[in-house]
C-alpha cells in the first residue's frame, strides 16, 4: 500500500509563532524559578524575614501574572 507524501500544512508544532510563544513562556517560567531559587538562598544569607517574604511573594505574583495573562490573550 503506497503512502502519501503530502506535507501537513496545518501542523501547529511547526508554526514559528507557536514556537516563539512556547519559547517566551519557557523563558518567563525559568526566570520565575531562578528568582525563587536564588531569592531563597539570598534570604538565608541576609537573614531578613521581609526579604524572604518579598521574594516568595514576588515569585508567586509573577507566576500568576504569566498564567492569567496567557489566558486573557486567547
Amino acid at each position: 500500500m503506497p503512502q502519501s507524501t503530502i506535507p501537513m500544512t496545518n501542523d501547529p508544532s511547526r508554526d514559528p509563532r507557536v514556537k516563539a510563544a512556547v519559547r517566551r513562556t519557557g523563558l518567563m517560567l525559568l526566570a520565575i524559578a531562578l528568582l525563587f531559587f536564588f531569592g531563597i538562598i539570598a534570604s538565608r544569607l541576609i537573614e531578613s524575614e521581609a526579604v524572604s517574604i518579598a521574594v516568595v511573594g514576588g515569585a508567586v505574583l509573577l507566576y500568576l501574572l504569566v498564567a492569567i495573562g496567557r489566558h486573557l490573550r486567547k
